[in-house]
C-alpha cells in the first residue's frame, strides 16, 4: 500500500514538473499549449492543435496571425437569422481566389491556409509539374439548412465550410471538380486533392458522396473525419 502511494505521489510530481517545465525542452511545434504555426511543417501534433482551435479562440487567433493570407476580422457579421461573431474575410495570397474572398470562421480560415500551402500547391506541382494560380469557389457563408436534411443547419450557416469548384493552373488550364471521373492526370489530381484535404478539414465531401456534390468539394472545419 505504501509503495502504491509513493508511486502515485511520484507520478503526480512528475506530471506537475512536466506541466511547469515542459517549455524548456519541448519545441513549440510539439507543444499543444502553443499556437499552431501555419508556416511550420506538418507534425503528428498538428491534428491535435487543429482540434484545439474550436475550443480556444485565443489559440485560433494566434494561429491565424502566422498565416500568409490576408484576413480581416469582423466582430459581427452574418444575417439576422444566422448572426456571426469573430469571423474573417479571407483573401487570396500566392494563390488567388475566384471570387476574390470568402467569409470564414477562425477555424475555417486557419484550415484553408494550411490547405492552400500544404495540400493544393504541392499536389498541383506533383501531378502537373506546374504552379497553382487560382482556386475557384462557390461561396462559404449561406444561412440555410443542409440541402437534403430540412431542419438541420448547414455548416455554411456558421461560415465553417467552403465549396470549391475548380483549380486553375499556372499554365492556364482549369481543372473542374466536375471532371472527377476523368482519366489521369486530371482524375488522379482531383482524387489526390480530396484525399490530402481530409487530413486538414474535419469533413470533406466530394462527388463520391452524392449528386449534390458532383461539381464541388465541400471543405468543412467541423466534423470528425468524414472523408468521402
Amino acid at each position: 500500500m505504501r509503495l502504491g502511494r509513493l508511486f502515485i505521489l511520484s507520478l503526480c510530481a512528475a506530471m506537475v514538473a512536466l506541466a511547469v517545465f515542459h517549455r524548456r525542452w519541448l519545441p513549440p511545434a510539439y507543444d499543444p499549449t502553443q499556437p499552431l504555426d501555419l508556416a511550420a511543417a506538418w507534425t503528428f501534433m498538428t491534428p491535435l492543435k487543429l482540434r484545439l482551435l474550436s475550443v480556444s479562440p485565443e489559440l485560433c487567433r494566434a494561429a491565424l496571425i502566422t498565416s500568409r493570407l490576408p484576413v480581416r476580422e469582423h466582430a459581427h457579421s452574418g444575417t439576422a437569422a444566422c448572426p456571426l461573431e469573430g469571423v474573417y474575410t479571407v483573401g487570396g495570397g500566392a494563390v488567388s481566389l475566384l471570387p476574390a474572398s470568402f467569409l470564414a470562421s477562425c477555424s475555417l480560415a486557419v484550415r484553408w491556409s494550411l490547405f492552400e500551402r500544404q495540400v493544393a500547391e504541392p499536389v498541383t506541382q506533383a501531378v502537373f509539374h506546374t504552379g497553382l494560380s487560382r482556386i475557384r469557389h462557390v461561396g462559404s457563408f449561406a444561412c440555410r439548412d443542409v440541402r437534403d436534411r430540412p431542419g438541420a443547419q448547414s455548416s455554411h450557416a456558421t461560415a465553417d465550410a467552403i465549396d470549391v469548384s475548380a483549380f486553375v493552373l499556372a499554365d492556364g488550364r482549369e481543372i473542374p471538380v466536375s471532371a472527377w471521373n476523368a482519366s489521369a492526370p486530371v482524375g488522379l489530381y482531383l482524387h489526390r486533392m480530396r484525399d490530402r484535404a481530409c487530413r486538414v478539414f474535419g469533413t470533406v465531401l466530394s462527388p463520391d458522396y452524392n449528386s449534390l456534390h458532383a461539381s464541388h468539394f465541400h471543405l468543412q472545419a467541423t466534423g470528425f473525419g468524414l472523408c468521402r
